[in-house]
């Protein structure tokens, strides 16, 4: 499929929206032939019986209470039946893992599901059908040369990073010729589920289209996130999922916390809403709304985290956590992995520091240190590396380019986790129960990393820190019982919700397309200007209704005071000053 075609060739190609409008789709035809078929057997044979014996009158009435059951569930399963369209620009693999379990369950359950992205999905079912932006996924890894140890600058600069690539996803969005086609036509959805974490063209898209949407954030909630929600921030205790603070920043922390909270919203007002806007007239018309408008107006955010680790901060009722919901059911370790790990006297630590950055970029100080480090352990290291094979690695350390990491993970002998505290990575070590030792390098990984701190089942080691001793101290300290036991805990606290994350999803997905929105949900003070939130004008008001009180009263007092004591007539008398003034002329 080419990219950057033109409205004339979109016309040319056949495409999957032209049947909509006409042709019931395959979730609604079969409860529509189940009717057909009820309804000529109820004419057929739900009559009233004239003829025949006593017990075949009794079969008939047991039978006609069975099919009306069944007409009575298979209304039901067509009453849920929606028409489902999901808009995933990002050229992040990581993010189709977050999001691909969703769709496909969407479609087992019969809903009518097309899917906008740059993965294919495997084995889809009947009612599911892709809209590929690209023929193929090229997605250049980072390196670990570009990690910047000061937040001053990293914060803006990789603000400006995550929308330059929300830039480049929605120019790809918006070229592609069937999308072009579905802003034409306009077929109908019941609702729309958009990645929204670096840009808010796809909104714009959904919004265009005049159905209700769900922002879908494969990651925490970004500083950008907070005004549009109605999240006032205050550094103080709103931790931002760019730095490490956590919950209890010093002094100067909360006020460089302060500083990038604006310096970032303006970069990402700027970067991404201004540039994205400017390019979306060409293609959605000279009215197209700001894009903050538009955000501020999503029936629901969903956010892939959850309160009882990521809580503390009061959200409205439109934020829904999913945070797990790409977690599936452990499958069986291959076999020369999973005898390594039984054969661990001691137990085994697991080494991933990501798949967005490069193994092979890190620099050859900080691999000796790490390798140094495994060499002085008694237990068994499965480290991730996908650069060249490593020589002189210790025995206790086995190497491959890739692990199965929740499975492993979820293996009672595995002890700790050395991770880079990326959002997935983050996720599956809370629902195995492993402590962590978080060298973040990028993003949101700091935010994660100091999350995982407060709950207690984390030690940070900074990456420009990163050195054997240091690293020694971390595992001692993670390997602790307590450090064990608390990890367990909070691992127990993070699975005790009411809903699964993947049916809390659909839960909310299907009442969207029920209730056509969720007016009622969607919080008032997102669309209140700053000075309103903050109450300056009451605050103004009110000092200036009490500053009139106290100059009245200041007066009646004065007044008082006069009539209560009279002044004394005053009396003339001369000066000596006036004396003095006359010269005396001697002759």
């Amino acid at each position: 499929m080419e990219i950057g075609v033109t409205f004339n060739d979109s016309a040319q190609s056949p495409n999957i929206f032209d049947s909509y409008d006409t042709t019931a789709a395959s979730a609604e035809r079969l409860p529509h032939t189940i009717y057909l078929l009820l309804g000529r057997y109820a004419s057929f044979h739900l009559r009233p019986s004239t003829h025949g014996t006593a017990p075949q009158n009794e079969r008939t009435s047991k039978m006609n209470k069975y099919i009306f059951v069944v007409f009575f569930v298979v209304q039901i399963i067509a009453a849920q039946s929606y028409k489902i369209l999901g808009v995933f620009p990002s050229l992040d693999r990581n993010n189709y893992v977050t999001y691909r379990g969703l769709f496909r369950e969407l479609a087992n359950r019969n809903h009518d599901v097309t899917l906008i992205s740059h993965f294919q999905l495997p084995d889809a079912p009947a009612t599911y059908r892709d809209i590929l932006l690209s023929d193929k996924q090229v997605y250049k890894g980072l390196s670990f040369e570009s990690v910047i140890v000061n937040e001053v600058s990293r914060v803006p600069f990789e603000t400006l990073v995550y929308t330059k690539a929300g830039n480049d996803d929605c120019k790809t969005l918006m070229n592609n010729n069937q999308v072009l086609h579905m802003i034409r036509t306009r077929p109908r959805f019941d609702v729309i589920i958009v990645e929204s974490y670096n840009s808010d063209c796809g909104l714009a898209l959904a919004a265009n289209l005049s159905v209700p949407y769900i922002a879908f954030n494969p990651q925490p909630l970004h500083p950008w996130h907070y005004n549009r929600l109605g999240i006032n921030f205050n550094s103080a205790y709103v931790q931002q999922s760019l730095l490490p603070y956590g919950r209890k920043p010093w002094f100067f922390d909360r006020v460089k916390s302060f500083v990038l909270y604006h310096i970032t919203n303006w970069v990402y007002y700027i970067g991404s809403q201004v540039t994205d806007h400017v390019y979306l007239y060409k293609y959605l018309g000279d009215n197209v709304p700001t894009l903050e408008n538009i955000a501020s107006n999503a029936s629901l955010v969903f956010v892939n985290t959850h309160k009882s680790v990521f809580g503390g901060v009061v959200r409205p009722d439109n934020v829904v956590d999913i945070g797990g919901i790409h977690i599936r059911p452990p499958k069986i370790i291959p076999t020369e992995i999973e005898r390594f790990i039984n054969e661990a006297e001691h137990g085994v630590i697991y080494v991933n520091l990501g798949t967005s950055v490069k193994d092979s970029t890190l620099p050859m100080e900080k691999l000796n240190e790490l390798v140094s480090t495994f060499r002085k352990l008694p237990f068994r290291v499965l480290f991730k590396w996908d650069g060249a094979n490593l020589e002189n690695l210790p025995r206790n350390v086995m190497s491959m380019r890739w692990f199965p990491q929740y499975d492993i993970l979820k293996h009672e002998n595995v002890k700790a986790f050395i991770s880079h505290a990326g959002i997935l990575s983050t996720i599956e070590a809370l629902d195995a129960g492993v402590p962590v030792i978080a060298i973040p390098l990028f993003g949101d990984q700091f935010g994660n990393a100091a999350t995982l701190v407060d709950a207690g089942v984390a030690t940070t080691v900074n990456y420009e820190n990163l050195r054997k001793d240091l690293l020694l101290d971390a595992i001692n300290d993670v390997l602790d019982p307590s450090w064990q036991q608390r990890a367990k805990l909070v691992s127990r606290m993070w699975h005790d919700r009411p809903m699964t994350p993947l049916e809390s999803a659909i839960y909310w997905i299907e009442y969207v397309a029920r209730y056509n929105g969720t007016p009622n949900l969607i919080v008032a003070s997102a669309d209140v200007p700053w000075y309103q939130q903050l109450q300056l004008d009451v605050l103004a008001f009110v000092g200036l209704i009490f500053y009139i009180l106290l100059y009245v009263a200041y007066k009646i007092i004065s007044a008082c005071c006069c009539c209560c004591c009279p002044s004394e007539p005053s009396v003339e008398t001369t000066t000596t000053g006036e004396r003095r003034t006359k010269r005396v002329k001697f002759e």
